[in-house]
């Protein structure tokens, strides 16, 4: 016959008393990993609102350039500019002078 202590075998003895403080543990430990999880999260998230910030401002800085710059030339001193120096035109009356290089 064997006795238990000569067996070298441990026996794992499951304690009903300590069951509540193991569950509050791993339910301790899981609120831990969830709250660390969702702060790294939210993290990230604030990352991505001040990079989208940047752009918007930049996106509007580009829009109001934009506009002013339709203004610009939907205006009648853009368009007389434009008439006159690309395309050659002139106004009734007016002579249009062309300069010659030397030696053409």
């Amino acid at each position: 016959m064997r006795s238990q202590s000569g067996s070298g075998r441990r026996r794992l003895r499951f304690n009903k008393n300590r069951l509540p403080g193991l569950l509050v543990l791993v339910l301790l430990c899981y609120l831990v990993l969830s709250f660390f999880s969702q702060f790294h999260r939210l993290d990230a998230m604030q990352q991505d609102l001040k990079q989208l910030q940047a752009q918007l401002v930049e996106l509007q800085k580009k829009n109001a350039e934009l506009k002013q710059q339709l203004k610009t030339v939907q205006s009648d001193e853009y368009i007389e500019q434009v008439a006159r120096e690309r395309l050659g035109l002139v106004k009734p009356g007016e002579a249009r002078i062309v300069p010659v290089k030397p030696g053409e």
